[in-house]
């Protein structure tokens, strides 16, 4: 990745940031939606005067569906916790990252990660909108080098 590439990254992190969070809550509503799924839906007992082996034709017994829906079910669960693991990984990154600047740095890294405008964040730290914008660049810049190595 390139200076330029890791610059826009970093930006489109901070940008997103606080929508980690709600993504984080989402999923974890979602897999507590499906593991009490698959706590109220028990793989059917096997039948097998009503369930007989045909033959082939590929058709699975209600048991054999039971169980596919549950294995399908855990498997989206997993997929879900690592999506979080993901998520969280990266906050945990950026946080490491943000930490380390300066506390004028952080002041506008944070202001801007909460959709604030470059005047509403002069405003708040008692410098010029330009004077914040080249703050908040080179803030920028020293996190693309953390989190990217360039």
């Amino acid at each position: 990745m390139t200076g330029g590439d890791s610059v826009a990254e970093v930006k489109r992190i901070l940008k997103d940031y606080p929508k980690m969070e709600i993504d984080i809550v989402n999923l974890s509503e979602e897999i507590a939606e499906l593991e009490a799924m698959l706590k109220d839906e028990p793989i059917t007992a096997v039948r097998f005067e009503a369930e007989r082996v045909t033959g082939g034709a590929g058709e699975l017994t209600a048991t054999e569906r039971a169980a596919e829906r549950r294995i399908k079910t855990e498997m989206r669960i997993e997929t879900l916790k690592h999506q979080i693991a993901a998520i969280e990984r990266k906050q945990r990154v950026v946080n490491r990252a943000v930490d380390v600047l300066d506390e004028l740095e952080r002041a506008i890294v944070h202001a801007r990660m909460a959709g604030r405008t470059w005047e509403q964040v002069a405003d708040e730290v008692n410098y010029s909108e330009r004077g914040a914008r080249k703050k908040g660049e080179k803030a920028i810049k020293d996190i693309a080098f953390m989190l990217f190595g360039v």
